[in-house]
């Protein structure tokens, strides 16, 4: 709470999991929030997972939360995770990974990306794309690995979808391989460091480190830019029908039509390190980072919502019709078992 801002603290009983502990639910402006930044006050916030060692990827489906575990830097004990949207006990998945940090989930399997060596990250790191049964009870399979550091993911009903991440690599490329494995696609290349990323019914769309919003067609074709001179983009992005949504570091949320045009500031502030993002019919959903804080703004543009502060380090985020859900990172050091981490839910948002 350390902010200056008046929080009220809700004791809730949770479903098993929770350990009856206390959310900070803000009743107060957020500092470095936009001006006429909303806070809502009828919320509850209940902890899903307690105990986890770094989670930053999250999804959902229509039973449950699924999260990766980073783990330690470079070490092999990276777990990915699922427990029941109401709660209850945590199951493990897969464990065993490296530099775990993005996932997404369809009908059947959840997938990840990982780094094999060096953490995933740098010269001659390697990396992976895997998955494994949403109900589990089978070894990772491994869909493709390889020399590249991979980050954002995105799954369709044919492909897994995902960035290479590295800037240090010359060429940056955007791939795809089919879900049970096979030949590798490559949709983009010569990117500049590509990390969030997202797809539509004939699109994927990326961000890079050079501060451009990327598109290029699933079946193949030229990349289009469709913004460019951002500045240090954000590690979220989401599209709906009509728009793509990105965050730059600040955090400002943007959006641009999905054939590119206009670009529009939904909400602009300072102070912060925006991080997740998630879309629905009305809102864009986003974590901050830097000052432990849950947000949202309509589509069109407005007074932003606090929706929840007091986290710790909160990083991937996803919503159904009713809840927001979160992973909070907890610890900030690389080195050790980590075990701060938590998985967190709001309803309504």
């Amino acid at each position: 709470m350390g902010h200056g801002e008046e929080l009220l603290v809700v004791l809730l009983t949770c479903a098993s999991g929770c350990g009856g502990k206390s959310v900070a639910v803000s009743s107060g402006g957020s500092p470095g929030s936009s001006s006429g930044a909303e806070v809502d006050q009828g919320a509850m916030a209940v902890t899903l997972a307690s105990g986890q060692n770094r989670p930053v990827g999250i999804a959902i489906d229509g039973t449950s939360v699924y999260w990766v575990n980073g783990g330690t830097y470079a070490q092999a004990d990276g777990t990915v995770m699922k427990v029941g949207l109401g709660g209850g006990v945590a199951t493990t998945l897969a464990e065993g990974q490296v530099g775990l940090g993005h996932v997404v989930v369809d009908s059947s399997n959840v997938y990840w990306t990982s780094g094999t060596s060096g953490g995933g990250q740098g010269p001659g790191s390697t990396g992976a794309v895997a998955s494994v049964p949403l109900g589990g009870g089978a070894p990772p399979t491994t869909l493709v690995s390889g020399p590249f550091a991979p980050a954002g993911i995105a799954v369709d009903s044919t492909h897994v979808y995902w960035a290479n991440a590295d800037p240090e690599y010359p060429n940056g490329t955007v791939l795809a391989v089919p879900l049970g494995g096979g030949a590798l696609t490559t949709l983009a290349s010569g990117q500049d460091g590509p990390f969030a990323l997202a797809v539509d019914a004939t699109s994927v769309y990326w961000t890079d480190n050079g501060g451009a919003v990327m598109q290029a067609p699933l079946g193949g074709g030229a990349a289009t830019t469709l913004v460019s001179g951002q500045g240090p983009t954000g590690i979220g992005i989401a599209v709906d029908a009509t728009d793509v949504y990105w965050t730059v570091k600040g955090p400002t949320v943007m959006a641009v039509p999905l054939a590119g045009g206009t670009v529009t500031t939904l909400v602009s502030a300072s102070g912060q390190y925006a991080y997740g993002m998630a879309v629905d019919t009305a809102n864009v959903y986003w974590t901050n980072f830097g000052d432990g804080t849950v947000m949202k703004v309509p589509l069109g543009g407005g007074a932003a919502t606090t929706l929840v502060s007091g986290q710790d380090s909160p990083v991937g985020v996803a919503v159904d019709a009713t809840s927001v859900y979160w992973a909070n990172y907890g610890c900030q050091s690389d080195g050790g078992v980590c075990t701060s981490g938590s998985i967190m839910k709001l309803t309504p948002k």
